[in-house]
């Protein structure tokens, strides 16, 4: 088997080079037009920006559960919205949201732009095409960082797009912290115009008092959910297309399919097809 293997190698070798040639007149055409993509393709630039993840040890999130767990049987004022868990299990999910691309999109008005001269592409296509081909989010759970990644064709923008994106999912976050809580503080004085019984009014106080300072920290933090480590800033070289690299598997493309033609038309020749009459 081995030795047949070997004998189809060193067959198919002489075809090639009896028909040389031609192999090198098809690599050389696969090779320019390579070359014209590579360099009339689109230079991207990448921009990335490190994120951690702010953690609120000892805030509302472990109060919450503790004061939960002294409600009892009032399993109903979980309707409030708090989680044992915090605020922090949300995040990364946010984060990678569509409803964040959304908004971003939506506030920057990048539609028209991402859409192009395409005919009929609604604010939907832009956002996907965000998502899927300028936005790459990666999270490293054991040195507890994400990266996000904006490519794009102008290093300032992409620059500026990556650092106001985690600006925005600080926002959103932050916002939606401060209806969360104002809410809950809300019901929470109306459940108390409603009891007597002093220990749930202890309770209530407690959770009014927690809400209250986790409305005060969503009011006055800048970075709310996510710190920035690592600011994204203009790259100098692009990322794409990758020139050299396209040229090389443009001739290795016209090699193989100049020794493909080269093999048939040897074929062709051993058995010519019948005559039909």
């Amino acid at each position: 088997m081995e030795k047949e293997s070997e004998l189809n190698f060193v067959t198919l070798f002489w075809i090639v080079w009896d028909q040389k040639y031609l192999v090198l007149a098809i690599s050389l055409v696969c090779g320019v037009i390579a070359t014209i993509l590579a360099l009339t393709a689109t230079p991207m630039y990448r921009a990335q920006v490190v994120v951690t993840q702010v953690r609120d040890t000892g805030g509302l999130g472990a109060a919450a559960g503790s004061l939960m767990g002294q409600l009892g049987g009032l399993a109903s004022i979980a309707g409030l919205g708090l989680n044992a868990n915090g605020p922090d299990a949300e995040r990364p999910a946010v984060l990678a949201s569509r409803g964040l691309v959304e908004a971003f999109v939506k506030t920057y008005k990048l539609a028209p732009l991402l859409n192009g001269d395409a005919k009929g592409a609604t604010e939907w296509f832009a956002v996907e095409r965000f998502r899927r081909t300028l936005l790459d989010i990666h999270e490293e759970k054991l040195k507890g960082t994400t990266t996000i990644t904006i490519d794009w064709r102008d290093p300032q923008v992409a620059s500026r797009w990556a650092n106001d994106f985690v600006g925005l999912a600080n926002n959103l976050l932050r916002e939606r912290a401060i209806q969360e809580s104002t809410r809950n503080i809300d019901f929470l004085h109306k459940q108390l115009e409603q009891t007597t019984v002093v220990e749930i009014e202890h309770v209530m106080y407690q959770l009014i008092e927690n809400e209250t300072k986790n409305l005060m920290l969503a009011h006055g933090r800048v970075e709310y959910a996510f710190t920035v480590v690592d600011p994204a800033v203009p790259p100098e070289v692009r990322f794409s297309p990758r020139r050299t690299l396209m040229v090389i598997s443009g001739l290795f493309i016209g090699g193989f399919f100049g020794s493909l033609i080269a093999w048939a038309r040897k074929s062709l020749r051993r058995h010519p097809p019948a005559a039909t009459h």
